[in-house]
């Protein structure tokens, strides 16, 4: 992939206006949109600062390997997903392998990803989910 579809995904992913990441790193939007086009180059301080701005290492744009950093409402969903299994197997007083709870707690959290970006604003809803860690704990 191109450095600027790399640009755009990582400027979308971040939740950033064109405006937005011009503003943060000093340019106009109508540079910045040239930088994103390929019709201007990137040079290593513009790809630092963007790396910065969108929480990502400069080599993963230039590589298109990019892996976001996870946010505070990443980390507090999957805590939260923790203690409502662990609640759970508290009541059943099973005791799982932790791969079996690792298994849990990674399908949980893909199911949460599924439900927030189709409904950015829900709240996490632990009653959402129990149905399906009884069934994973169940004696």
């Amino acid at each position: 992939m191109a450095i600027h579809n790399i640009l755009r995904q990582s400027r979308e992913q971040a939740g950033l206006t064109l405006e937005q990441a011009a503003e943060c790193i000093g340019i106009s939007g109508a540079s910045f949109s040239r930088m994103e086009n390929g019709l201007s180059k990137v040079n290593t301080d513009r790809l630092e600062m963007l790396a910065e701005l969108y929480g990502v290492s400069a080599s993963a744009l230039v590589e298109g390997s990019i892996v976001m950093r996870p946010s505070t409402v990443d980390l507090e969903r999957l805590q939260a997903i923790v203690q409502a299994v662990q609640t759970v197997i508290n009541s059943y007083r099973v005791r799982p392998s932790p791969e079996k709870m690792a298994m849990a707690v990674a399908e949980l959290y893909r199911l949460e990803i599924e439900h927030i970006v189709n409904n950015p604003k829900a709240d996490f809803d632990a009653h959402r989910h129990i149905g399906i860690i009884e069934a994973m704990f169940k004696k």
